[in-house]
């Protein structure tokens, strides 16, 4: 089968997902597909880049803004497939077919094997069955305790999440700077995704208590958390279908249950990310919590960071470089694309993950 794959966006920059591949089926027929329709990290109303016409389905790897955000721009009659999870976060005019959380389907004659990621709840890497197989990570993470990341097929060509870049790491390492970085006398505010980090947050700070709510290390008080309504709950998770969380999560979550919202709660998880709306934003504007972004920064949010009047402390939901070097190994693939990130000198990534490593926008097989 020949095929045609093009980042529209994503490429060479932390931006909005968006990858078109045109090959053709057992049956000849011409297909295209859109891999994820992100909309701005900016919190802008333009994402940046135009959808293909003629397309014959949309993937959704995740929930996320910078991978459904552009979404509301397609023509409704477009089928758009996504996990039952992520389902109710697509604009409701949309045309949506299920995608496995795990498991084979057929789409347009294109076998498609999808699985978890490791990153947000019902978030799946894909797998095309064209040539020797099309690999697209999404956004993938193997260090959560929460959801885990199931072992994909072996992939000629790969498109994988490298959002940290050369960045190494450890989530251990994280996690001893947010102890350390806790205000005591303010509210400790997390902008947080809501399918993804804010309930694993919450099961890690709840992990830190003993009977008497004290931090394990320091005496620190780590129980008095509260969750944003609008984030994904322990109960939403343990009545999911069994694979979704890993074990250890199961023996966490059941001995959770989330306090009332307030904002006077020493640790507050809540949406968005970006602290553009929702409780974050209210809090933020408030001006009285402690803030902590853990994750991407729009251009408001390191402005606070570079004035001190937030701080910045990143805990892994992407892969760190050596997790990188561990998938391309499982997938054993000829070319691999790092996206959603810089890559400056070609040579130090090829030297740290193989000569595999390409950097052009465009295949063509």
């Amino acid at each position: 089968m020949p095929a045609r794959i093009e980042v529209i966006s994503g490429f060479g920059e932390k931006a909005p997902a968006a990858i078109y591949v045109q090959t053709t089926n057992k049956s000849g027929q011409t297909v295209r597909l859109l891999l994820d329709a992100g909309g701005s990290l900016e919190g802008l109303p333009d994402k940046g880049w135009n959808i293909p016409d003629n397309l014959d389905a949309v993937l959704i790897s995740h929930d996320h803004q910078d991978h459904i955000g552009g979404l509301p721009d397609l023509d409704k009659q477009i089928p758009v497939y996504a996990t039952p999870q992520v389902q109710p976060y697509l604009p409701k005019q949309l045309t949506v077919q299920t995608l496995p959380n795990k498991g084979t389907i057929e789409i347009v004659g294109i076998a498609v094997t999808t699985g978890n990621a490791g990153h947000s709840f019902g978030g799946v890497w894909i797998h095309l069955g064209i040539d020797n197989g099309l690999f697209y990570s999404g956004d993938f993470c193997k260090e959560s305790e929460l959801f885990p990341f199931d072992p994909p097929p072996t992939a000629d060509i790969a498109l994988i999440d490298a959002s940290y870049g050369l960045y190494d790491v450890p989530q251990s390492r994280s996690k001893q700077a947010i102890r350390h970085s806790l205000s005591q006398t303010q509210p400790n505010l997390f902008p947080v995704p809501q399918s993804g980090r804010a309930l694993e947050l919450a099961m890690w700070f709840h992990s830190q208590t003993i009977d008497n709510g004290q931090d394990i290390d320091n005496g620190q008080c780590f129980d008095n958390w509260v969750l944003g309504k609008d984030c994904i709950q322990p109960n939403a998770v343990l009545t999911s279908p069994k694979g979704l969380f890993t074990t250890y999560a199961e023996q966490a979550l059941v001995t959770m249950t989330p306090p009332p919202f307030n904002d006077s709660a020493h640790i507050i998880l809540c949406g968005d990310p970006e602290g553009f709306s929702g409780d974050a934003g209210r809090l933020i504007d408030s001006g009285h919590c402690h803030v902590i972004y853990t994750g991407h920064l729009p251009a408001h949010a390191k402005t606070a960071v570079a004035n001190d009047e937030a701080h910045f402390i990143r805990w892994n939901v992407h892969p760190t470089i050596s997790d990188q070097a561990t998938l391309i190994e499982e997938l054993q693939c000829s070319y691999c694309l790092p996206l959603f990130t810089k890559i400056n000198d070609l040579s130090e990534w090829q030297r740290r993950l193989g000569d595999t490593i390409i950097d052009t926008p465009i295949i063509e097989y």
